[in-house]
Formats: C-alpha cells, structure tokens, sequence
C-alpha cells in the first residue's frame, strides 16, 4: 500500500553552497542524494573542476574582459561535469546566460553561475557540490566561498577500503586504503579548527544508517532551514524506505585478516578516535622497509591492470594538453564548440 505524503518544501534561510566532503566511498554520495531529495539542496555529479582552474587563473588575464571571462567558461564547460549532468539531469549550461548574471566578474561568481543555473532549472535556491578530490584544497573553498557550509561525513574506513577496492580509482591495498583514509581525515580535522560555528558539520555514514530521520533532522537544522521539524515529519515514512540500514560491518567479510591488521597497523588511532573498535591489537615496534616496498608495488600492479584506471588517465592527459595550449589560444577570437569527436570521447569515458 502507497504511503500518503503531504508535500512540504525546505524554507532555506541562506543561499550559501554546500560541500559535502570525504573520503570516496565514504557515503557521501548517499547524503547528496538525501540532500536533493529532502532538502532542496541541488546536486549533480562530481565538479572536480573548482580548484583546478582556480591554479590557472594567471592564464585567462583580466576576467572583467568579457571575452577572456567566455574563454574560461567555455574551458569549464568542456568537463565530464557538464557532459553527465546533461546525460542524467537534463541541464544544457547557457554561457551566455551565465555571462549576463555574473557581477562582479570574478572566479568566484563565475562558479556559482554555474550552480545556480544548474539548481534554478532543478527549482532549487541552493547548490552543492561533492568532489572527494577537495579534501585537499578546503582553504580555497573557504576563501571563494565565504558563505559556504562542509558536511564531512565519516565511515568506517575499513569499510571504505572493502568498497574502493572493487572501483576503477584510488588505493588497491589494505596499505594504500589506510594512509589515504587517514590522510583525509586528517586534513579534514585541520580545516575545521578554528572554523565559526555552524560551518562545518561531522557526521557518521553509520548514524545515516542506523536513523537517518534523527540524522538528516540534524542536517536540516544545520542549514538554516527554517521549517526542519515539520519537514522532517513529511519525509519520514519515504526516507526510511530510502536507506540500507544494514549497509555496515562488510570488511569483516570481504577483508582477509592480513588486510584488516594492515589497515589497522596504519590507521588504528584514527579509526579509535571516531570510535571505531578495531580487531587486532595495536602493532609495537618499526614497521618494515620491505613491507611498505610490497604493499606500493602490489596496489601499482593492481591499478595498471585495471581497464577503467587507463580510461580516467586518459581522459586526465587531454585535460592537461588542452591547459597548455591555452597561452597559445588567441583570446580575440570567439571560443569554438567542443567538437563532435570530443563529445565522443567524453561519451566513451562515462559509459
């Protein structure tokens, strides 16, 4: 029987964007999703694009110079982004649309261009982004987005290391999985001393599971919106249809127990500190030379084997050879479409 739901909209009080950030497989993409879905908060796929072409910036010149500002908005809109998010959302990004709503021109306001076009034709008043690769450059969010608010959510990192291991990207070892993981958590942490309150908020992908009402009520009062309890009381009987409640605990299974006192050989203090239990007791004593030698080489061999980690590097290189043909480009001339065999291309990446 259909459960009756009587429609409340998110009354957001900001406009702010919203990063959800994380190690991949971390969930973060399962609170994106609950974020679209329950509280208004527009996403799409993985930008990857924010901090990278800010580094290039020195290349494009005056962005005030209207035609050195459609340059670099249609570098931008050559990225997977802009091609998955018309494949799965139906948004064409309008660069003339996006010019003509950019004041003042800065990097800054020609990213949320973007957004807020993307999320208006969604019906949304606000805009998120999850890019793990961000983990790394959290300052700069801050500094281009001063508005902005961090979701950091937290999974076991076992867990995290049993999920990767089947994608076509990142670690491929107990060894690589576990200083990763623990590098972004550790970044994460840094960033968020000293931040003001209620600008960054932690939350466990296993507390999303275990009652994700009482978790996204949390979410929702941390962003402002003014209407959460209500809302809440609406989307509950959908929302708990909506998650795995027992999508945990998998490395006990799919982990040898070689890989499990590996992982916590590298990671243990951190796993304790978010209060995870771990399974072997702490390892004393100097880790191995050669044990680091095994590990490295063996997560190399795994990622050069692996058809889908050649089609991401590929896809990488021609990022890299169209950048250093910009100095080149004549900025006089009007910026060419992205042609037909690169939309082919883009195609064969995301199939």
């Amino acid at each position: 029987m259909a459960v009756s739901e009587s429609v409340i909209l998110p009354c957001h009080t900001t406009t702010g964007p919203v990063f959800v950030i994380g190690h991949a497989r971390s969930g973060t993409s399962l609170m994106c999703r609950l974020l679209l879905d329950h509280l208004g908060v527009n996403f799409g796929t993985e930008s990857q694009f924010i901090a990278r072409y800010h580094s290039r910036l020195p290349l494009y010149g005056d962005l005030t110079d209207e035609r050195r500002l459609r340059v670099l908005l249609q570098d931008i809109s050559r990225e997977r982004f802009f091609f998955r998010t018309r494949r799965n959302f139906g948004f064409a990004f309008d660069i003339d649309r996006a010019v003509g709503s950019i004041a003042p021109r800065t990097y800054a306001n020609a990213v949320r261009a973007i957004f807020d076009q993307f999320a208006a034709t969604k019906g949304h008043v606000r805009w998120g982004d999850k890019t793990p690769e961000y983990c790394r450059q959290l300052p700069l969010l801050r500094e281009l987005f001063p508005d902005a608010q961090f979701l950091h959510i937290v999974r076991d990192g076992r867990d995290v290391a049993q999920s990767i291991f089947q994608t076509g990207f990142g670690p491929k070892n107990a060894y690589e999985a576990a200083l990763a993981w623990k590098q972004t958590i550790g970044l994460v942490q840094r960033f968020r001393q000293g931040l003001p309150t209620g600008t960054c908020l932690e939350i466990r992908y296993e507390d999303v599971l275990a009652d994700p009402v009482r978790t996204l009520g949390s979410v929702a009062s941390f962003l402002g919106i003014q209407n959460h309890g209500e809302l809440m009381v609406s989307i509950t009987p959908r929302l708990r249809c909506q998650v795995r409640s027992g999508n945990t605990s998998k490395w006990k299974e799919r982990l040898t127990w070689r890989e499990i006192e590996c992982f916590e050989a590298f990671a243990g203090p951190e796993l304790v500190e978010l209060g995870y239990t771990p399974q072997f007791r702490p390892r004393t004593g100097r880790r191995s030379v050669m044990e680091g030698v095994f590990w490295r080489a063996q997560g190399l061999w795994r990622r050069v084997a692996n058809r889908r980690y050649w089609m991401d590097n590929w896809y990488k290189l021609r990022l890299r050879l169209w950048d250093a043909a910009l100095p080149l480009r004549a900025f006089t001339r009007a910026p060419m479409p992205a042609s037909a065999s690169d939309l082919s291309i883009r195609r064969n990446l995301d199939s």
